[in-house]
């Protein structure tokens, strides 16, 4: 490390200098703490210093007492819920009360099928309209049954399955042999 140009010895003597410097001012520094700098007094709240030479004001040891029962009281309600940048605003209202628990009610039972035979099928008979026999009395009705083209009477039995119960205007009423499932036909005319 080099301080400056010169010699080696000229060297070593500024090291031991500076090495000396740093311990004198060590030593100042520990054998006097209370040596500092002056700092001009800036405005605080402690009271202002008293000039040298002067008696200082009499202090009591102890600060003075809390006087309890001058403070404010904090209830329970509002739970110490300050806020101190909302100075002058009013509380908020207090939250509005959970609902009550759901009372527990059973699901409605399903309704029950009707017991006995399942329904019959719907009968696959097409009213195409009507048709003329001036031999016989009573209206001649054409009716289209699997593509097939059958004319048939009020009375009549049909395909061996299924009877023609009454003619109207614009449809048939027709059943299955036994007088069950009646259902009643438009005229599609196709």
């Amino acid at each position: 490390m080099k301080f400056a140009d010169g010699s080696p010895e000229k060297q070593r003597r500024q090291l031991w200098l500076l090495a000396a410097l740093i311990v004198t001012a060590g030593a100042v520094y520990f054998w006097f703490p209370g040596v500092t700098a002056e700092v001009p007094p800036t405005a605080s709240n402690t009271p202002a210093a008293v000039p040298r030479g002067t008696a200082a004001p009499a202090q009591s040891a102890a600060p003075e007492a809390l006087k309890l029962a001058a403070l404010e009281l904090v209830t329970e309600e509002s739970g110490g819920a300050r806020d101190p940048f909302r100075f002058g605003v009013p509380p908020r209202p207090p939250a509005p009360p959970p609902p009550p628990p759901a009372r527990f009610t059973p699901a409605p039972e399903p309704p029950r099928a009707p017991v006995g035979p399942p329904p019959r099928p719907q009968i696959p008979v097409k009213f195409l309209g009507f048709a003329e026999d001036p031999s016989r009395p009573g209206k001649l009705v054409s009716l289209s049954i699997n593509g097939v083209v059958v004319l048939a009477r009020e009375g009549d039995v049909v395909d061996g399955k299924y009877r023609l119960v009454k003619v109207g205007l614009e449809s048939i009423v027709m059943s299955y042999l036994d007088g069950q499932g009646q259902q009643t036909i438009r005229q599609s005319g196709s």
